[in-house]
């Protein structure tokens, strides 16, 4: 179990919104969830000691492999991958969240299937070097249509490692119109693209200054703004017994 910050009883009557992250092999999953956990102070110091020691760190010298943080299985770590779906916790002072991080590698379908079926909504990441050229990968086309139909209504597209295109706002508007392209045929209606470096945690918790000028909204702020199935519920409710 991982720690749970101090928001977390704060946030109680605020309700609990599932979170789910998706996207391509390499996208950077875990480590958006590992910084999300680190800049909400939802980290024990002794795990961050435990992955700063780690033999399986992939991270540059100096960096913490913040991936760690949700592979727990010892294949995991020794293959730099997610296989199964690993579920954190973590809160802001508008809500509460429980984020699944699930697997990227196609085979692991099954295992992504199962982590999107209790979500309210989906994180999808797009690796922005990858798709500089506006190409969006199979995975994470699949990805976004197995969410949309399993009824996801909120998804936020996350284009991540923006710090290796120099945070080009051609590439992020060239990205962009891709997943708008990619919205419209799966009849999403409202997709947020969010421009970030999980790495550096440019944009995830906190605002860059280094952002395209995009008018775009941080990580955690789109995902603050999502309605919970529950709550979609209740207003439905609501709104049959008023009329």
């Amino acid at each position: 179990m991982n720690a749970i910050n101090d928001l977390w009883p704060e946030a109680r009557h605020r309700g609990v919104l599932r979170l789910v992250t998706a996207g391509s092999v390499d996208d950077g999953k875990s480590t958006l969830i590992g910084r999300l956990l680190l800049d909400s102070k939802g980290v024990y110091a002794d795990q961050l000691s435990a992955i700063a020691g780690s033999r399986y760190s992939r991270a540059p010298d100096d960096t913490l492999d913040l991936a760690l943080l949700t592979d727990g299985l010892e294949a995991e770590r020794e293959q730099g991958i997610t296989i199964d779906v690993a579920y954190r916790y973590f809160a802001t002072p508008a809500r509460k969240f429980i984020i699944a991080d699930a697997p990227s590698h196609e085979q692991y379908t099954r295992n992504m299937v199962t982590g999107t079926s209790t979500a309210d909504a989906a994180v999808i990441l797009i690796d922005a070097a990858r798709a500089r050229d506006g190409q969006l990968l199979p995975q994470t086309k699949r990805h976004a249509t197995l969410a949309r139909l399993l009824g996801l209504r909120h998804i936020v597209f996350a284009i991540n490692k923006m710090d290796q295109v120099q945070w080009s706002e051609t590439v992020f508007e060239r990205i962009r119109a891709s997943v708008a392209e990619l919205a419209q045929r799966l009849a999403i209606a409202a997709p947020h693209c969010v421009p970030l470096s999980a790495l550096t945690g440019d944009n995830v918790v906190q605002p860059s200054g280094t952002c395209p000028g995009t008018g775009a909204s941080r990580c955690c702020r789109c995902s603050n703004r999502c309605r919970s199935r529950a709550m979609r519920r209740k207003m439905r409710c609501a709104s049959s017994c008023n009329g």
